[in-house]
Parts: C-alpha cells; sequence; structure tokens
C-alpha cells in the first residue's frame, strides 16, 4: 500500500504532486493520461457521480470532473488535500469536493459513483465494487512490471522491483477484478519514454514520485551519477516507462 506520509512530504516540500522535471515525453502507444481521461469523460453526465480514489493533488480528477455532474476525491494525505482544495478553488469547479478516506475502505454508501476512477494507486476490487452502482464503471491505471526498470536495476531497489521476469502486473489485475464481480472491457498496456533535460530535472522528478519512496540525493549520489553515466542521450537522460490502463463494468 501506499505511505500516506510520502505523498505528505512531497506536498509539503513541492506544494503539489507532480512528475515535475523539464522532460521529453516520447507516446509510441499513446499517452496513457490522455487515454485514461477520454474513457473517464466518455462515461460522464449531468446525473452521474464520479469518484475518484488516490486523487493526490486533485489535478488529474479535475481535469475530467466538468463531464460529470459531481465528483469525490479521496486521498489519506491531508497536505494533498490541501493542495487540491487549492486547485479546486482556482478553477472554480463547484462540483467537486475533496476528503480524507482510506481507499481500502472508504466508508461510503453502497452504490455512491456510476464511475469509479483509480491512477497509479493500491487496487481494492471488493471496495471499488461495493461503492460503485450496478453496472457502474472502473477505470484503473497500474504500473506495469518493467517500468523504469534500468533504473531500479542501477538502485537494486525500488517500486515493483525484481517483478520484469514474473506475471504481468496488469493480468493479475484484471483476474482480481474478475474475480471481485466484475467484466473487464478494456485493457491496453503503455510503453512511453522520458528524457530529463538534466541530471537536476531527473532528481527532482525523483523527490517527487515514489519509484524510491526513500530516495535521497545525497545518499543516493553515487547510483544516481551511475544511472545517468548509462542512460545519457543527445535528448536527456532517458526513462523507459510501462503503465497500463484497464476499465471494467460492475456486475449488475
Amino acid at each position: 500500500m501506499m505511505n500516506p506520509d510520502f505523498y505528505s512530504r512531497v506536498a509539503d516540500e513541492f506544494g503539489e504532486y507532480t512528475s515535475g522535471g523539464l522532460r521529453t515525453d516520447v507516446f509510441p502507444d499513446g499517452d496513457p493520461e490522455v487515454a485514461f481521461d477520454e474513457l473517464a469523460r466518455g462515461l460522464g453526465g449531468p446525473d452521474r457521480r464520479l469518484v475518484d480514489v488516490g486523487c493526490a493533488d486533485g489535478r488529474s480528477l479535475l481535469r475530467i470532473a466538468p463531464a460529470f455532474g459531481s465528483a469525490l476525491g479521496i486521498d489519506m494525505s491531508a497536505s494533498m488535500l490541501e493542495s487540491a482544495e487549492r486547485m479546486r478553488e482556482q478553477a472554480g469547479q463547484g462540483n467537486v469536493r475533496f476528503e480524507q478516506r482510506d481507499g481500502s475502505a472508504t466508508g461510503l454508501p453502497a452504490g455512491e459513483a456510476a464511475v469509479l476512477t483509480s491512477r497509479r494507486g493500491p487496487l481494492f476490487p471488493g471496495e471499488f465494487r461495493r461503492v460503485l452502482k450496478p453496472g457502474g464503471h472502473l477505470i484503473y491505471m497500474g504500473i506495469g512490471e518493467t517500468d523504469v526498470r534500468e533504473l531500479k536495476e542501477t538502485f537494486g531497489r525500488g517500486q515493483l522491483y525484481g517483478r520484469w521476469d514474473g506475471r504481468p502486473v496488469m493480468d493479475e489485475v484484471v483476474e482480481e477484478l474478475t474475480g471481485a464481480g466484475f467484466t473487464v472491457v478494456l485493457e491496453k498496456s503503455f510503453r512511453s519514454e522520458e528524457f530529463y533535460h538534466s541530471p537536476v530535472e531527473l532528481d527532482t522528478f525523483l523527490r517527487q514520485v515514489p519509484i524510491f519512496e526513500d530516495y535521497d540525493t545525497v545518499a543516493d549520489r553515487a547510483l544516481f551519477e551511475r544511472y545517468v553515466a548509462s542512460a545519457t542521450t543527445d535528448r536527456g537522460v532517458r526513462l523507459d516507462r510501462h503503465w497500463f490502463v484497464v476499465q471494467a463494468r460492475a456486475a449488475i
């Protein structure tokens, strides 16, 4: 499970949750964030309620919320939710609320949402099924087993470390959702490249995301420099990314 203290530290230091750092992205399979947003908006409507689990600073939810009559973002980090509320006020989106709740046991009424979204967070199929109306849709974005593999091999640790030789994470997600009473209607893997314009930009990125929740600029300097030396190209310092998107419908 994601550590809310990590996200609180990010919010306190940077004021928000971003995958910051100047970079150039290359999406041969398409941008997974764009694909996710399009799927969510396509399920919207003035009488439909959206619940976003693990909303962080709310920026992703605020992009898709106008397609719905109402939207609720939940997260365990109070600092992230403070950032989300600031963004909501700046955007003037009165149909959105943010609340501190645990995604594994939300406390929300059964059938609360027509659509539930979750990006790169833990999967709680039973609770997600309970919160959705019968026939409601879940859109889930997960991190693939080969995400930034070379970086994690250099550091000898990291999120999903060593999973690249095992069963694909997306296949496990599909199995868990099916077992919880969902029908999977879409599953797609996205592989892309990020080129950071300088090592400083990559360092900023690693401090803001949970690839290594214990990343430290000073303590990890030798490992960081080793990776930069191996991954620097004419376009910048390369990271190979691997995400996936699954859409599933709750049983009627």
